[in-house]
């Protein structure tokens, strides 16, 4: 029989409640720099919307249908956005569309981005904000105590019950698993790196079939105090890894080049600024290397710079993790999985972090979060390319404690 999960509260970070859009203000604005989808729903009611005949000849030329791929009944139309830019913002960075007719002619995603909300495993309908805006990112910023949570009760048309079908014990016991997790992301004894390390050893017992769960979150309380823990942590010595930590971000890198005009201009300057060096065969990258100089430097220039912003990145990692259900519960190789995705997560997000302050960059607050931006929107909201450069992993072999440490050094 399946189990059911009784769901009355809603659990979520307590900065949520404080996000306010930047509106014209915003500098990288969501409605440039991908591309923006909606479902049939969306798609008909903005063919039926007239207002101005600005507004109206706009809407007519410039929404589109999906006519192939799959979910076509979620990505069912589209903007057409083969300028870069969504066809309905203006030049002052406000909407023509909200302006004219509301908010609520607004297609749903426009509506609820940067919010999402989904009922969990956790037990609760969780509500999370996603770091690919900039508003989000201040909200981080303004964080130097950490990120906490915070939970209410549901209205009664709000409560549900989830049929879970089959669960293992780690499923039903999903939000224990998720919550000693984020205590050690938060615990400041380490630096954030050996933090992830930690986890990832916690991590491969479940991943191994440990069973008893109340001894493991008992073990996992202690880790970071344990006397063991540093002989089982095995460090690597950045000296001899840093070069295998920056192959495989550029790796991520060029695996996440788009049509998009905008993140490839990125990808590109921090190529350039770190002095990469590529090799195409028809028009695809096909060899690279990176010399370690550019990067130590930049490195060096971004620790002077945020040295007293170092729970920035903690925020961050803390906010992915929440956003991205990790550990997943389903059952224990895609456990593994989750955290393998997360330490790629961090790693790139630290290697781009670091590129804020490479040669010729300004390295200040708003060159930083443009490099989280477009990691973001490039990376974590490309469900598909994560997956890939997982799978990669496992397949060379590659998805070891061992090499999550290299990802990790940075």
């Amino acid at each position: 029989m399946a189990d059911q999960l009784p769901i009355h509260y809603d659990l979520r970070p307590a900065y949520y409640d404080r996000f306010q859009c930047l509106a014209g203000a915003c500098r990288f604005s969501c409605c440039k720099g991908w591309n923006i989808t909606f479902n049939k729903k969306d798609y008909l009611a903005l063919k039926r919307q007239e207002g101005s005949d600005e507004l109206t000849a706009n809407l007519k030329q410039n929404v589109r249908r999906i006519r192939q791929g799959p979910n076509a009944e979620r990505f069912y139309g589209e903007f057409d956005m083969s300028g870069g830019t969504c066809p309905l913002l203006r030049e002052d960075g406000l909407c023509s569309l909200q302006l004219e007719k509301g908010h609520g002619a607004l297609p749903e995603v426009c509506r609820v981005f940067p919010r999402t909300q989904a009922y969990s495993d956790s037990g609760y309908l969780e509500r999370r904000l996603t770091p690919a805006c900039e508003a989000v990112l201040e909200l981080l910023w303004d964080l130097p105590d950490g990120v906490d949570f915070v939970a209410d009760p549901l209205p009664k048309s709000k409560t549900r019950t989830l049929i879970m079908g089959t669960s293992g014990p780690l499923r039903l016991r999903f939000q224990e698993l998720r919550s000693a997790c984020i205590d050690l992301l938060q615990d400041r004894r380490r630096p954030l790196a050996q933090r992830i390390l930690l986890m990832g050893l916690a991590l491969k017992e479940l991943a191994d079939g440990e069973e008893d769960v109340d001894g493991w979150l008992a073990r996992t309380r202690t880790l970071v105090d344990d006397p063991e823990t540093d002989r089982r942590l095995q460090l690597p010595d950045q000296q001899k890894t840093l070069s295998m930590f920056l192959t495989n971000n550029i790796r991520v890198m060029l695996a996440s080049q788009s049509p998009n005009r905008e993140l490839s201009a990125v990808l590109k300057e921090v190529l350039d600024g770190l002095g990469a060096v590529l090799t195409f065969e028809g028009g695809q990258a096909v060899n690279f290397s990176l010399p370690n100089d550019p990067y130590l430097a930049a490195r060096a220039r971004f620790e002077e710079n945020f040295q007293d912003r170092a729970y920035f990145m903690e925020n961050l990692m803390v906010t992915l993790f929440f956003n991205l259900q990790v550990p997943d519960p389903v059952d224990r190789e895609k456990l593994w999985k989750s955290y393998v995705d997360f330490c790629n997560l961090y790693s790139f997000f630290r290697f781009m972090a670091v590129a804020s302050c490479r040669e010729g960059a300004a390295g200040d607050k708003a060159e930083l979060f443009r490099m989280m931006v477009c990691v973001s929107r490039g990376l974590m909201h490309n469900t598909p390319q994560k997956a890939k450069l997982r799978d990669e992993f496992f397949q060379n072999d590659s998805a070891t404690l061992a090499h999550m440490a290299i990802l990790l050094c940075g």
